[in-house]
């Protein structure tokens, strides 16, 4: 008998080495269950919890819901707010919000928006490197990392998530079209890359970048060039016609001290051990790549598209426009386009292994974050009652916090005018026509640079999180009438009150 398990034992052992040889055929069974339940834990972040902790997020949810709802006579919007829908980039987000809240609420239609951006991203690389790198498909896996990533996912900046996925939707077309060049795939193509124009200006780039490098590096017919820059020609001008209607101008910024710690920013998520674990498992995953490996070989014309998209990472500013952490963005894209420049022959399967336990190991913190920021969430959400529908609320937030823009669930639940929701020229299709003072962004760094006495006459309300700084002066023109930890709700102008004596509210610990 124990002859007979330890044969049984033997056979399974040598078949789980024979599969990781790469030996032995995946059957489609194992491999649909296996994407099924990495696409459940893609979602379950987001679908888990009442409120996705995601930085930007609120702030954008807001404005797509005013742009939807300006002309709804259940608003005050129109007398504050006024769309600006211009050849902007960055329009896909709000395009997509608007459109799907004409069959579901806005909240919802967030969720959908996510969990498409968090889907995309490996969908599109596994598509991408089928192209670039026939039959290492499973280095596709090591994209699920970016999924999640801070620096796309966390802080909210779902336009750019999805120009990374499209990015790549653009690129492995390109490469079909190379190899059969048919007008209808460049007029397909001339569609996509118009529309990752729209999605964000940095996958715009770095597709252009990408192809011209390729092309060289391949030694591809100048012809062929010249029919995929032309590809770029229509968001070109859609971007030199918005830069029409701009009158601030783009400030460009540079600073060379962050650049060695942007090389960690492919694989940053919410756990610094977690990151930690994923930067060193990647190294054992490239050490076994190589060493030894008679099947690795390097592939030369992405192998030099990813040397240089490095350097281009090295020269780009670290902010342009509105943005910040601009060259940072660039990593994300570097990362997943390296996984194409090398092949690993039958180790393939063992790197893949690595890279899904990564994922998982990082997937399950993300969703435990989330729900502990949960009870913080909900605590905020009680401020929304005390203020009324329709108010004039400004809020003052510690730049950094996660939860810093939550306020704007207000602007959705009660109708709020808030002169801090995104309205950067030649960003959003969205702009403040009324008078009001904006006491948000980079001037909230310094209190002493606030122009209080504005804040006053402007505001009835003001929802004041983490900013003791803040204090004093509000505590001397008007009092709280929410209190919960570090949340406290002002009240700046009691007189317009109707005569009903209030009393300080405070939230259950």
């Amino acid at each position: 008998m124990p002859t007979r398990q330890n044969n049984a034992s033997n056979r399974i052992t040598g078949r789980i080495l024979l599969w990781f040889d790469g030996t032995t055929p995946v059957s489609r069974g194992f491999l649909g269950l296996l994407l099924l339940v990495i696409a459940g834990a893609l979602l379950a972040p987001i679908w888990t919890v009442q409120y996705p902790p995601l930085v930007d997020y609120p702030n954008h949810l807001a404005s797509a819901f005013v742009l939807a709802h300006l002309k709804d006579p259940a608003f005050n919007f129109s007398r504050f707010y006024a769309s600006d829908w211009n050849t902007y980039p960055y329009l896909t987000m709000d395009v997509i919000l608007v459109g799907l809240e004409r069959f579901m609420p806005i909240e919802l239609a967030g969720r959908v928006l996510l969990s498409l951006s968090v889907l995309a991203v490996p969908a599109a690389a596994w598509f991408f490197i089928r192209r670039a790198n026939p039959g290492q498909e499973c280095l596709a896996f090591w994209a699920l990392i970016t999924a999640h990533n801070l620096y796309f996912f966390l802080w909210g900046f779902t336009n750019l998530q999805l120009s990374l996925a499209l990015c790549l939707l653009v690129l492995g077309v390109w490469l079909r079209y190379l190899e059969r060049p048919l007008i209808a795939t460049w007029c397909l193509l001339l569609v996509l890359t118009t529309g990752l124009y729209f999605t964000h200006l940095m996958g715009f780039g770095v597709a252009g970048f990408v192809m011209t490098f390729y092309a060289a590096f391949a030694r591809r017919r100048f012809r062929e060039i010249l029919f995929s820059w032309a590809l770029f020609i229509p968001g070109t001008l859609f971007f030199l016609h918005s830069m029409t209607h701009v009158s601030s101008g783009w400030r460009w910024t540079f600073d060379l001290s962050r650049k060695g710690m942007g090389l960690l920013m492919a694989t940053a998520g919410i756990s610094p051990l977690i990151d930690f674990l994923t930067v060193t498992l990647l190294a054992v995953s490239l050490g076994l790549a190589a060493f030894n490996n008679p099947g690795f070989k390097w592939n030369r014309p992405w192998l030099g598209v990813a040397v240089g998209l490095f350097a281009l990472y090295l020269v780009f500013p670290y902010g342009y426009g509105a943005g910040i952490f601009a060259d940072r963005r660039l990593m994300p894209f570097l990362f997943v386009l390296t996984l194409s420049s090398f092949r690993v022959g039958r180790r393939g399967r063992i790197l893949a292994a690595i890279a899904i336990l990564v994922f998982f190991l990082r997937a399950g913190e993300v969703k435990r974050r989330f729900i502990d920021e949960q009870r913080e969430s909900a605590k905020l959400a009680q401020s929304f009652s005390v203020i009324p529908a329709g108010a004039r609320v400004v809020p003052l937030v510690e730049p950094g916090r996660r939860l810093g823009y939550f306020w704007a669930y207000g602007v959705i639940r009660r109708g709020w005018f808030s002169p801090c929701l995104f309205h950067d020229p030649g960003v959003q299709p969205f702009r403040i026509k009324a008078d009001a003072y904006a006491p948000c962004g980079p001037d909230f760094l310094s209190m002493g640079s606030l122009d209080w006495n504005r804040i006053q006459h402007e505001s009835g309300y003001v929802w004041e999180y983490d900013a003791p700084e803040a204090l004093p002066a509000l505590s001397a023109m008007g009092r709280v009438i929410f209190e919960d930890g570090n949340l406290r709700v002002f009240r700046l102008d009691p007189s317009v009150a109707d005569g009903m004596q209030e009393k300080i509210i405070r939230g259950r610990k």
